[in-house]
């Protein structure tokens, strides 16, 4: 049965492990040299992140066994007509280790960081879905947001 949670400090080695496995599966990426470097640097910002609850994140176990992680990053940005108070939040880490997937785990994970989101009282929630993970977000109802832009140094 799976069991879901608010993750704690307690899983700062837990988050970052599903991190880097993550960022490698979306990348395809088998062997990394720059693995360590990423877990080391994920490993500080959770720490950071939790400590300081600008981080929260949610996860699934099956009889203790990691099955799916969830995270929410809060910020704020200058207040606009579309979020007065300047909550904006920002979906990550939604990841279902691959012999946990199709079983609605990610969905219900979803609704618990969104919940939080809620609650906390955030008004904007952002994401980067990969193809995998779409589908959860349009039935959720969010929709491709056009005009942002990146530049990368």
């Amino acid at each position: 049965m799976i069991e879901y949670r608010r993750a704690t400090t307690d899983d700062i080695s837990l988050l970052t492990r599903t991190r880097v496995d993550f960022l490698n599966e979306v990348n395809n990426i088998s062997t990394n040299t720059d693995s360590e470097e990423l877990f080391i640097n994920n490993k500080v910002y959770f720490e950071n992140a939790l400590n300081n609850n600008s981080f929260v994140a949610w996860i699934a176990l099956d009889n203790n066994e990691i099955a799916a992680t969830s995270g929410l990053t809060l910020y704020l940005l200058p207040p606009n007509r579309d979020y007065p108070d300047g909550k904006v939040g920002y979906i990550s880490n939604m990841y279902t280790l691959p012999n946990f997937r199709g079983q609605g785990i990610a969905s219900h994970l979803f609704s618990l960081i969104m919940n939080e989101a809620k609650s906390l009282g955030y008004k904007k929630v952002l994401l980067n879905a990969t193809d995998a993970g779409r589908s959860v977000y349009v039935k959720y109802g969010f929709i491709d947001a056009k005009g942002e832009m990146v530049y990368h140094f």
